[in-house]
């Protein structure tokens, strides 16, 4: 039940056709990464009443991060990125849940920092933490909600195998490099509002938007294009090789 505090803080979204508060209240989230993508996901989440946000991020704020990290200030240089996004979002919304995760996701912790979520959502800047991610959610069979940017132009998609392919259906996973990806700073604000909306609409509906679809967002152009793909049934993450292991 709502409180009468959370009736009144959240009345004009309660309004909106097909919205269910009592279902956001009772998710829990995975937010991966709180900088310029995770930032924007994690204040859209909280904003709106999921019940328990899970901010992992093993990183601490610097200077050249603040061109698209709105969640943080100058004066927050050298501190820890999640212990800071919990704190603002709990002076944000009190009424959640919000736990800070100061670690780095790898093979051996991804199954606990996972364990009882009902999505996960992307906001890393790297290639191997998106794969990581999506093997996780795919053995887990938790919904991975992807985003990533790069310089003027933003993607996202949805994955649930096996009802939906993954993210190694779409790309292969390459060699890390240490390129430093160029990022217009509003375009992570584009990208992460639409994966919270995706994963807000999920939460409530059960509903799927663009699995086996990436959206490409192009702010040189201001346009969007949607691009199909398929399930690869050979696929080494969610194949039906992959499934019997």
């Amino acid at each position: 039940m709502l409180s009468e505090s959370e009736r009144f803080r959240y009345q004009r979204q309660l309004i909106v056709t097909d919205w269910d508060q009592e279902k956001l209240k009772c998710s829990t989230v995975l937010v991966a990464g709180t900088g310029g993508l995770g930032g924007v996901i994690a204040q859209y989440l909280a904003a709106a009443g999921v019940g328990t946000l899970r901010l992992l991020d093993d990183d601490s704020v610097d200077l050249s991060n603040l061109n698209r990290q709105i969640l943080f200030r100058t004066d927050d240089i050298g501190k820890p990125k999640s212990i800071l996004a919990c704190e603002r979002l709990a002076a944000l919304n009190p009424e959640i849940k919000i736990e800070a995760l100061v670690e780095r996701l790898t093979e051996g912790s991804a199954s606990r920092i996972a364990a009882g979520c009902d999505v996960i959502v992307d906001g890393f800047d790297n290639q191997p933490g998106r794969f990581l991610l999506n093997s996780i959610a795919s053995r887990m069979h938790i919904p991975y909600i992807y985003g990533a940017v790069d310089e003027w132009h933003g993607q996202a998609s949805f994955f649930y195998p096996p009802a939906t392919p993954c993210l190694a259906c779409l790309v292969r996973e390459t060699t890390p490099t240490t390129r430093k990806i160029p990022v217009f700073g509003a375009v992570p604000g584009v990208i992460g509002s639409l994966e919270a909306a995706m994963t807000i609409r999920y939460l409530m509906t059960g509903e799927t938007p663009l699995a086996g679809q990436l959206l490409i967002f192009q702010s040189d152009t201001m346009s969007f294009d949607v691009l199909c793909f398929e399930k690869n049934p050979t696929c080494q993450v969610c194949g039906a090789k992959a499934r019997a292991k």
